[in-house]
């Protein structure tokens, strides 16, 4: 019974798993590679103190950006019914005229996304309970995607402004109809969400990685115009990777903070958890409006898989869950304070 039950938990974990799983397998490398790479850190480790004693450190990692967040960000936005208001925002480190293109394109995209997203995800829940402890971990996919259209005289750029931090963010309204019109259509966003959590002994890590790429069809091709991926680790923001033409973000240069004389207190009023602001506005609020997406898919999961197994001292459980829907959002406001960002919205099922 056992080698049967076995036999089928690796039947299942098999089952539908060609999406890419393995992305989160880098994090289990081999004990000789860790052997390897603990060496390497060591060196690393040497090497940047004895440049910090002799004063050849390059301490422009340490440097930090303060930014005053204009009032109208802060704001209630408008009833959204024929006109989508959505906010873009760029990389730091820009020159004006390429930040401003970068949080143009960002607003146009993720408003096809909020207008209409389509959705799938995929999760693994394994769990394995002995008598020296328990061993759990998950594992969740989920990829957003929609097209977009090309910018037009119709969409209208409410706000704009570039921090001192030079970050550009943009306010702008799309009419709908812009946004349905598919003959207008030939730009894609499609954005990956990895999370993992392992619990191991009550020792508990939370991995996310985001991948985010805008593509624009050209002829047969698809042309990659804008890329972002980063990885949270217990909350903190790492690994930031940013590709846009002519450009290069410097997220890894800078500890961002912000202040706003005015606060809406959607933590209050929503109970949505805030996401820091050190790593920039980009990656706060791409957190935010994945880890909302992603809860409201989770809740809308139809298909769930499981299978159980209990011998004398162990108790082994793998449930899978999947779905694929269709969701429409819209952002109601932004709220920065205490260096963390709120972006309240609502989702539904389209």
């Amino acid at each position: 019974m056992m080698v049967t039950v076995r036999y089928c938990l690796k039947i299942l974990w098999n089952q539908h798993c060609r999406l890419p799983l393995l992305i989160f397998t880098a994090l289990l490398i081999s004990s000789s590679a860790w052997a390897q790479t603990n060496q390497a850190i060591s060196r690393d480790f040497d090497k940047e103190m004895a440049d910090y004693i002799t004063g050849r450190a390059d301490t422009s990692v340490l440097s930090t950006a303060y930014s005053l967040i204009p009032s109208w960000i802060i704001k209630l936005l408008p009833e959204q019914q024929d006109t989508l208001f959505i906010f873009g925002i760029s990389d730091p480190g820009l020159i004006d005229s390429v930040a401003r293109r970068q949080a143009i394109l960002r607003a146009l995209t993720f408003g096809a996304m909020a207008d209409v997203t389509d959705c799938e995800h995929f999760s693994d829940f394994y769990s394995q309970e002995k008598e020296s402890g328990t061993v759990s971990k998950y594992e969740e996919i989920y990829r957003f995607s929609a097209d977009a259209p090309v910018k037009s005289a119709s969409i209208n750029i409410i706000n704009y402004t570039i921090l001192p931090s030079t970050e550009a963010i943009v306010l702008m309204g799309i009419p709908r109809k812009h946004l349905q019109d598919d003959s207008l259509k030939n730009i894609q966003i499609e954005a990956f969400l990895y999370n993992n959590e392992a619990d191991i002994m009550y020792g508990n890590k939370l991995a996310k990685k985001v991948d985010i790429s805008i593509r624009k069809r050209n002829i047969e091709k698809m042309l990659v115009i804008d890329a972002c991926s980063f990885y949270q680790i217990n909350g903190k923001a790492t690994g930031m990777r940013c590709s846009f033409p002519q450009s290069q973000a410097v997220y890894d240069r800078f500890d961002f903070y912000y202040s706003s004389g005015d606060s809406l207190t959607c933590a209050d009023s929503t109970g949505i958890r805030g996401a820091t602001c050190k790593q920039g506005l980009w990656i706060a609020y791409v957190s935010q409006i994945m880890d909302q997406l992603s809860l409201q898919a989770k809740m809308l999961s139809k298909e769930s898989q499981s299978l159980r197994d209990k011998t004398e001292d162990t108790s082994t459980e793998l449930v899978r869950e999947r779905s694929r829907i269709r969701l429409t959002w819209t952002i109601k406001a932004i709220d920065i304070h205490d260096d963390k960002m709120w972006v309240n919205m609502t989702t539904s099922k389209f």
